[in-house]
């Protein structure tokens, strides 16, 4: 289970010794040198709600600060902060191949008049297992659900119901 952050040690007793006044400029020079609210918040005896920490950072002035301001810690110890003006990337998954995109749309159209009574070996039932079959496969290459479901003419519900379940 991921441990939550809290401000140092040493912050906490400094923030407990504050008068209200002064508290509410230092929280803000916490905020401002990039603490969340959720962690100050946590971090005060008692613990205070987001919301009241964030009314009290928003309407406290802003005074200098006799005592350095812990540096915050990494957002994730596995990643790095983007870089300003660089663009993100997106993964490419695959997307349905043109030409299986009528195949799917066919089967489909008697997919949806199969019913649970039709007898196994009927044209319907066919259809409804091939269409399981050829999205279920399509899904394990990295296709996207929606995209299968768009290809196919039904809703993302009915596609990821039909993966689910099979």
């Amino acid at each position: 289970m991921k441990k939550k952050i809290k401000l140092p040690a040493d912050e906490v007793r400094f923030l407990a010794s504050l008068p209200v006044d002064v508290l509410h400029s230092r929280l803000r020079a916490l905020w401002e040198a990039g603490w969340s609210l959720g962690i100050i918040a946590n971090s005060l005896e008692p613990k205070r709600a987001k919301s009241t920490v964030h009314f009290w950072v928003q309407n406290a002035t802003p005074q200098e600060q006799r005592r350095a301001v812990p540096a915050t810690p990494p957002k994730s110890l596995t990643t790095t902060a983007p870089l300003p003006n660089t663009p993100r990337l997106r993964s490419i998954s695959p997307s349905v191949p043109p030409e299986v995109k009528p195949h799917l749309l066919h089967l489909s159209s008697l997919a949806k008049r199969y019913r649970a009574k039709s007898d196994p070996n009927s044209e319907l039932a066919i259809a409804n297992r091939e269409l399981t079959d050829l999205a279920r496969s399509l899904y394990n290459r990295g296709v996207p659900a929606a995209d299968i479901a768009e290809a196919a003419g039904v809703t993302y519900r009915a596609m990821a119901r039909r993966l689910a379940n099979g």
